[in-house]
């Protein structure tokens, strides 16, 4: 499984299924080059089976951008395995169930887990952005809503309410997102590094991250930089080299690409910023800082994602204007002492709120009343596309 925040969501759904029976992990790979590879299956992933199944993209049903039931994708997955022996369906995000024609009689749990996209409108550049935006906009809030209330015995986890109050007939619970834990006893070190700086973590190929860091650079750093000259702006994360380059031409900025330890790297830090104006979901880069002793400063859109759990001022910092942002960035990289208060209280609200036991008992909630009944050994699906 990979490090980021979808892998880690769809680990701790795994290990809680596991407590109501076997559990097999079927993965969609979509394929364009017209090959079928047969699957790849794992005997034992922490106690799943894995399988992965490579789909030959062919007619606008099978093509993976649109939630449309295909037939053909269908067809290619009960090649390998029997969709009717199975007494639970846990499709992983919204596509699985809506592209595969499951059997009506079996339950159905749905993660949505980033459930209202939106598009970053000010980064649309180019015919091809705004097609793109478009085309997302048309499948989640038209072929989704569409489609979603013909399917009877559902459950659907939202990774945050505001994203649930979007869908108020489907019976469904909101299933926080939970960042991962570093392999180290105990609270962490909130000592302030010995020279300011602040750090962006993210994937920096998807849109709302790259337009994050281009804001954050055009407006915001410079009023850091006049007053803190010698801070630092770190940029963690994989990107295209010449993106990388146009933001190391900004004055104090370092590209640190993937880094092997997060520790090291968030040692370098004051603060974590988490400037994101698009996107969707909880934004779980804004929890992880605080895995690491370092305060969260965010936009009001990353804040209001955690629903009164974290709070303005108390456990992080909130703007949405630029000068504002860069005075609380200003703030922290002037007061250690400040920055570590809100490190210490935003790490207790995580540890204390946001942790594996709750997220299992959610999912026990939803699973298990599904499971009533069955007459047979439970077993439990999760298909990703």
């Amino acid at each position: 499984m990979q490090k980021w925040g979808s892998a880690q969501r769809s680990r701790h759904l795994i290990d809680a299924l596991l407590r109501h029976g076997a559990v097999d992990v079927v993965v969609l790979r979509f394929d364009r080059r017209g090959t079928e590879a047969p699957p790849n299956s794992v005997s034992d992933f922490h106690g799943a089976r894995v399988i992965e199944i490579g789909v030959m993209v062919g007619g606008l049903p099978s093509r993976p951008r649109f939630d449309l039931a295909s037939d053909h994708v269908t067809r290619t997955v009960e090649q390998h395995v029997d969709l009717n022996s199975y007494d639970l369906f846990v499709s992983r995000y919204v596509k699985p169930a809506l592209k595969l024609r499951l059997p009506p009689q079996v339950p159905v749990v749905v993660d949505f887990d980033d459930a209202v996209y939106e598009p970053p409108w000010r980064a649309l550049s180019t015919p091809k952005m705004w097609v793109g935006a478009f085309t997302r906009l048309l499948n989640d809030r038209l072929l989704v809503r569409m489609r979603l209330a013909c399917r009877p015995h559902a459950h659907y986890f939202f990774c945050r309410e505001a994203e649930r109050r979007h869908f108020p007939a489907l019976p469904g619970s909101v299933l926080p997102n939970l960042p991962a834990a570093p392999a180290r006893p105990g609270p962490p070190s909130f000592d302030a590094p010995a020279r300011p700086a602040l750090m962006f973590v993210g994937l920096l190929d998807y849109m709302p991250n790259t337009d994050a860091v281009d804001w954050f650079l055009a407006d915001i750093w410079p009023r850091v930089r006049a007053a803190v000259p010698d801070a630092r702006f770190l940029i963690v994360g994989s990107g295209a080299d010449e993106l990388l380059a146009r933001w190391r031409a900004h004055a104090g900025v370092e590209t640190l690409g993937f880094v092997d330890s997060l520790a090291d790297a968030y040692a370098q830090a004051t603060a974590s910023v988490v400037p994101m104006r698009g996107g969707a979901g909880t934004n779980i880069k804004a929890l992880e800082p605080f895995h690491y002793g370092r305060p969260v400063i965010a936009t009001r859109q990353v804040l209001e994602g955690y629903d009164s759990l974290f709070r303005d001022g108390q456990d992080m910092l909130a703007a949405d204007d630029a000068r504002t942002f860069a005075e609380h960035c200003i703030a922290l990289l002037d007061s250690p002492a400040r920055a570590r208060e809100l490190a210490r209280s935003g790490y207790q609200r995580l540890s204390t709120h946001l942790t594996t036991e709750h997220f299992g008992r959610i999912v026990d909630s939803a699973v298990a009343p599904l499971l009533s009944g069955s007459a047979v050994n439970t077993a439990a699906r999760i298909s990703r596309s």
